[in-house]
């Protein structure tokens, strides 16, 4: 399965100064500006309220494991960027959708001996939340999911987590937090300073697919990663019509000097894809 993303970033939308805006034209140089970033939340929903979706599929792991989620979300308000593009910047950010990459890693994890029974984890940019649920299955003591849209983590992933763990599911466990990267990195560094608590694991999947949000990506991690913390991340190698990609991701992180990367898993099924291991450099 290939693809490349609906939408186009032109060398003029990358410029310095009012690159964020484009000139239309047409109404006398009035500029069209993208909206700002969505402002970081935690969204609370009760397990017992989720509605149960007719429409399901099903994903079987090499392990014998099967993780379940829903196959037509819905949410009116992102009804007409769902229908337009896979992606609009600043607007919708794709978790309506299963990603392969997000298959890769869920199957990398599935393989991969480790315990997971007293971690804490962090998925970023979860959408369907499926490599979150299986480390949520498979025994983390707690497991948080954040997506840049709010009604990403209410019509897909909460009831992705209902539908394979149940309506019982200790809500202590989970938590869920939507906006953009730099105000998540915010709250959950306030929290983490208070509580004195950081995550083991942070699991991301189709998120370094833009250069621009590296570096609120890299801050992030940065600053809720526990020292001796690991991060997996499964991208494709390069995307297509927009410039990401892991070697450009590797070569971000060689430049800010905080983390150390390892290529631990390699796809080479259409698209070549990857699975990086991210660990904060020893000193």
């Amino acid at each position: 399965m290939s693809f490349t993303f609906g939408f186009q970033i032109t060398e003029e939308d990358g410029e310095e100064g009012d690159s964020s805006c484009q000139n239309t034209g047409e109404l006398h140089g009035i500029q069209e500006c993208p909206p700002p970033p969505l402002p970081a939340k935690e969204i609370s929903m009760s397990f017992s309220e989720v509605q149960q979706h007719a429409t399901t599929s099903q994903l079987r792991l090499e392990g014998g494991e099967v993780l379940s989620y829903i196959t037509s979300p819905e949410s009116k308000s992102l009804e007409a960027s769902t229908s337009e593009s896979d992606l609009i910047p600043s607007v919708y950010e794709g978790g309506m959708k299963i990603w392969e990459c997000s298959v890769d890693l869920v199957q990398y994890l599935s393989e991969i001996a480790l315990s997971w029974a007293s971690l804490t984890v962090l998925e970023l940019g979860c959408g369907a939340g499926l490599p979150g649920i299986l480390a949520l299955t498979k025994g983390a003591e707690r497991i948080h999911f954040q997506d840049y849209n709010e009604e990403v983590l209410q019509n897909v992933t909460i009831p992705n987590v209902v539908l394979n763990t149940g309506t019982g599911l200790d809500a202590a466990r989970c938590r869920f937090f939507g906006g953009d990267w730099g105000g998540v990195q915010k709250l959950l560094t306030e929290e983490s300073e208070s509580t004195n608590d950081k995550y083991d694991v942070i699991l991301t999947s189709e998120t370094i697919y833009n250069t621009d949000s590296y570096q609120k990506l890299h801050d992030l991690m940065k600053s809720v990663l526990a020292p001796h913390g690991t991060v997996y991340l499964a991208a494709k190698t390069h995307y297509f019509g927009v410039g990401g990609g892991t070697r450009l991701f590797e070569e971000f992180l060689q430049k800010e000097g905080i983390f150390q990367s390892e290529v631990c898993k390699v796809y080479k099924e259409g698209v070549n894809r990857e699975i990086l291991k991210i660990e904060i450099k020893k000193s």
